[in-house]
């Protein structure tokens, strides 16, 4: 759920961002409020019944609203070979781990940060000997903005995400965070890099992608008013390079809902790893050129092991390329009776093809497209940048304080087709703004146009409902799931692994029910269960 989770942070921070400065502490680090701390400790995030067999096993009795949460701490005594040591954080309700040993003569190791047997906060190091690369550096969204939505101050700091489950646990690595030789990341996506500029310092290396991923994390340091310690290094699609002594890495080229999306190939003496995640095999797509089929086909029974984006690994489908949106677009916007309606669009800030398409239609209707919000003029600005698309033809209304006075002064709100953030209902974000404080007046025949997918959270769905309500209530008309994933389904990963063969999968990016449909595919396929390794954070893999 990259795409659809990474609207809700941009667009939930935006209106704040825009009428004040964060508070700093001496350190330098970001402050926010939560829910929940006005009159106490804050409360854990709920997620879910289910436990761990290792959080049953460490059950500790729960800190009341009058007494200081528990403080993590690692359990120090022996430990399996490989295997993380896991407690139970009552803080964040999740099962903690500490740092964990290197396997023994293992020369190339698969070390899990975050994401494995989740989704979110994806990161993964590898290790060859004393060097190491991480891959991904995200946040996990949901509990991100669990503990930030609000008006209250807290520390947000890379030890506080941690702690909170809502970023990687660099921690694991232990005092091999010093053999770290590169942080390299796959896309543009917050739950693949928003951790970047809380963690990326604790390492003295360089920061690796494309170059709309390198922009917006160019971006993000300047939001959170931070300074990279190593360099942002720019590389082309499909380009190899060199990170250290005994490992490269290789970018191929992948499809997905933001430009320049790369699948990772490490090169070692000891082996390959190829890390897809996210992917999606589009063979129209709207922006940029088709997956790099050739590549795959030319790696065919060379990779040790696969960690492959699972996330939509029940649906017996193949995932619709973008095209299909596009024109699921121009079915409602041309093939509905509009005339003289105030139409408004919102999508995901970061699905740049999607904004172009937007932009198309509303030529085709003689309107004139307006993008409402920050998050679209930061990653508008930065596909800009990059030449990847030209959104000289939009006018870009990108600050929060900006938007009620722009839209007082339409008279004629039939002549615009408006773009807004906040497609998942976020009470802060522009759409639900327009909407509470009747900044355009919407009415009968009005049109709403939510093309994404609502996230089945339950923040989410009470954030939608009560906006569709309010959109109901003024006869507005509202259409809903115009839209087509990023991530590939369960046809897609069966002609992966046809493609491409490898020795040993890792499935990644799903929550078990996910994970176990892919290796009963993977079975299908023809993969006996012991090269299909379902593994938890901190889990060590020895591949060579």
């Amino acid at each position: 759920m990259s795409n659809e989770m990474n609207a809700i942070v941009l667009e939930t921070k935006e209106t704040t961002q825009a009428t004040k400065d964060p508070a700093k502490t001496p350190n330098n680090r970001r402050r926010h409020r939560p829910r929940g701390r006005g009159t106490g400790t804050r409360q854990p995030v709920q997620h879910g019944d289910a436990q761990h067999p290792a959080q049953q096993a460490a059950q500790r009795p729960q800190a009341s609203n009058t007494q200081r949460p528990q403080q993590m701490q690692y359990d120090r005594r022996p430990r399996n070979e490989g295997r993380a040591t896991t407690h139970y954080d009552p803080r964040s309700r999740q099962v903690r781990t500490g740092p964990t040993e290197r396997i023994k003569d293992a020369r190339l190791e698969i070390i899990p940060l975050g994401g494995f047997s989740e989704v979110g906060r994806n990161s993964v190091a590898v290790r060859a000997d004393d060097e190491i690369v991480i891959l991904d550096l995200g946040l996990m969204m949901d509990r991100y903005i669990e503990y930030t939505d609000s008006d209250e101050l807290v520390e947000l700091s890379g030890r506080t995400l941690i702690d909170i489950g809502a970023a990687p646990d660099v921690n694991i690595l232990g005092e091999d965070k010093k053999n770290v030789k590169g942080i390299l990341l796959t896309h543009a996506h917050l739950d693949h890099i928003g951790a970047v500029p809380y963690l990326a310092n604790r390492f003295d290396c360089d920061v690796h992608s494309a170059p709309f991923t390198i922009e917006l994390v160019r971006k993000m340091f300047e939001d959170e008013k931070r300074m990279s310690r190593g360099k942002l290094v720019t590389h082309d699609v499909n380009e190899r390079f060199r990170i250290s002594e005994k490992i490269e890495a290789e970018f191929i080229n992948i499809t997905h809902s933001v430009p320049h999306t790369v699948m990772i190939l490490i090169h070692t003496p000891y082996g390959k790893v190829l890390y897809a995640n996210d992917f999606k095999f589009d063979n129209n797509p709207t922006l940029g050129p088709k997956p790099n089929y050739q590549r795959l086909r030319e790696l065919q029974g060379q990779v040790d092991y696969l960690i492959l984006d699972t996330l939509y690994a029940e649906h017996p489908i193949k995932t619709p390329s973008e095209k299909i949106a596009e024109e699921m677009l121009k079915d409602v916007l041309l093939g509905t009776q509009s005339r003289g309606s105030t139409i408004i669009v919102t999508t995901f800030s970061s699905h740049i093809a999607r904004l172009r398409a937007i932009v198309n239609v509303a030529k085709m209707m003689k309107r004139q497209p307006v993008f409402l919000g920050r998050s679209l003029r930061k990653y508008v600005e930065a596909a800009e940048a990059v030449g990847l698309a030209d959104f000289s033809d939009v006018e870009i209304v990108g600050y929060g304080n900006k938007v009620k006075p722009y839209l007082k002064k339409v008279t004629e709100p039939e002549k615009y087709l408006f773009v807004a953030t906040g497609n998942q209902g976020e009470p802060k974000a522009t759409l639900a703004k327009i909407v509470d404080q009747d900044m355009l007046p919407l009415g009968d025949n009005d049109q709403v146009i939510f093309s994404c997918k609502m996230i089945p959270v339950p923040i989410t769905v009470e954030n939608r409902q009560r906006l569709e309500g309010k959109l109901q209530a003024k006869h507005v008309r509202i259409f809903t799931d115009i839209h087509v994933s990023g991530h590939g389904a369960r046809e897609d990963h069966r002609d992966f692994l046809n493609t491409l063969k490898p020795k040993n999968i890792i499935p990644t990016h799903g929550e078990m029910k996910a994970l176990s449909a892919f290796k009963e595919l993977a079975e299908e396929v023809g993969y006996s269960p012991e090269h299909i390794r379902i593994v938890a954070n901190g889990e060590r893999i020895k591949v060579a």
